[in-house]
């Protein structure tokens, strides 16, 4: 007899926590497709009191559809690695990193409209990085050479390059991820976690 998971069960699987912003971030592209529609104004509008809004919606809005795609590789590829280390772990650092690197982009972005996820993934990829050579465990390094190894070209994204890519969402991101690397590894050292 199989039982059915509870619903805090859920919440804490893997596949819920990355296939649900997906999916939200999915829902919303479509929605912004519809002829007339635009979410996009919800997002960041640096130093603005209506784009504060933003710090909330902006990881779930895209400019496009290349832009929805091209982002949702690396975000579950990423999720699913700080995932190994706890589903909990997972919402704390994309809550974080969403929360914080979204405030810095209000607050010394460009004058310009800030959406997507990219800014929460440079984020992951900070956390990761910066976890594993501060916390030094096996596993910790392991992962942080496979992300070192697989996204080592995310360092450019800091810079600006493109007027329409904001690096501001990558480079407060990726500062926001690399301090709570910081102070978790360390605090899981204390702990011998």
């Amino acid at each position: 007899m199989t039982t059915k998971p509870s619903s805090l069960s859920l919440l804490t699987t893997t596949r819920f926590a990355i296939f649900s912003i997906v999916a939200a971030c999915f829902v919303l592209q479509v929605i912004n497709s519809l002829p007339g529609i635009n979410l996009n104004g919800l997002g960041i509008y640096p130093r603005s009191i209506q784009g504060l809004i933003g710090i909330l919606c902006a990881p779930f809005l895209h400019g496009s559809w290349w832009h929805f795609a091209s982002n949702m590789l690396p975000f579950a590829v990423l999720s699913w690695l700080i995932c190994q280390y706890s589903v909990k772990r997972f919402y704390s650092v994309f809550i974080f990193t969403a929360l914080l690197g979204g405030l810095l982009v209000w607050a010394f972005g460009r004058s310009s409209l800030h959406v997507g996820l990219s800014g929460v993934i440079y984020g992951l990829w900070g956390f990761i990085l910066c976890y594993g050579v501060v916390r030094r465990s096996l596993k910790s390094i392991i992962i942080a050479i496979v992300v070192a190894i697989l996204y080592s070209g995310f360092i450019w994204g800091v810079l600006p390059q493109r007027f329409h890519i904001s690096f501001e969402s990558h480079l407060f991101g990726t500062l926001s991820g690399l301090f709570l690397g910081y102070k978790l590894a360390k605090a899981d050292r204390q702990k011998g976690l």
